[in-house]
């Protein structure tokens, strides 16, 4: 994973394709990230709603298309309305925003890049949207804030650490089986 989505897309195009011709070298693949999830400031976040509605730090659709063409990425993380939560310390230990993904934008990104595409700041996504976006492209969601927050609050508590490595397995369970309704799969994937 490399993360240049911070800087100027020239930038952030030529970083990552140095990662990618290193990694690729060892036949390891490499996902990058363009466009700004939002969640990352100290401070308050912006309003969701507005932010949403204008589209602001959306992963622009050509953009996408020549980052993936002259990085070599194999892989790409899209800000679509979704929002990163364990980065942010102002909201670390907060619930999340209950997100949207702009479905007919994420569709327009999965067919200009040919790629996967990432969701990072699953976490907090709205269930619709989740899936929606899974049959439009997504291939892989990061939801680290729904399985570091039990962690984090069963060793506030004092409880052992395997007790806080039990709470992540349950909270991961529940996110396969509730969440993204993947129950069965150890079945499906080993017959």
């Amino acid at each position: 994973m490399v993360d240049g989505s911070r800087l100027p897309l020239r930038e952030n195009i030529e970083a990552t394709r140095r990662v990618v011709e290193a990694a690729h070298r060892a036949n390891v693949p490499v996902e990058a990230e363009l466009g700004a999830v939002i969640g990352h400031e100290d401070g308050p976040m912006p309003p969701y709603e507005e932010l949403f509605a204008t589209g602001r730090g959306f992963t622009d659709v050509a953009e996408a298309k020549l980052f993936v063409e002259e990085s070599g990425c194999d892989w790409l993380s899209v800000a679509v309305g979704n929002v990163h939560g364990a980065i942010s310390k102002a909201g670390r230990d907060q619930k999340k925003v209950a997100a949207r993904l702009d479905l007919e934008h994420l569709e327009r990104l999965a067919a200009a890049t040919g790629v996967p595409l990432v969701l990072h700041g699953g976490s907090g996504v709205q269930q619709e949207y989740l899936l929606g976006g899974i049959k439009r492209g997504i291939s892989k969601v990061n939801v680290a804030t729904e399985i570091r927050q039990p962690y984090e609050q069963a060793l506030k508590a004092g409880r052992p650490a395997a007790e806080a490595l039990e709470a992540v397995y349950t909270r991961t369970r529940e996110l396969i089986e509730g969440w993204f309704r993947q129950a069965g799969t150890r079945g499906k994937l080993l017959g």
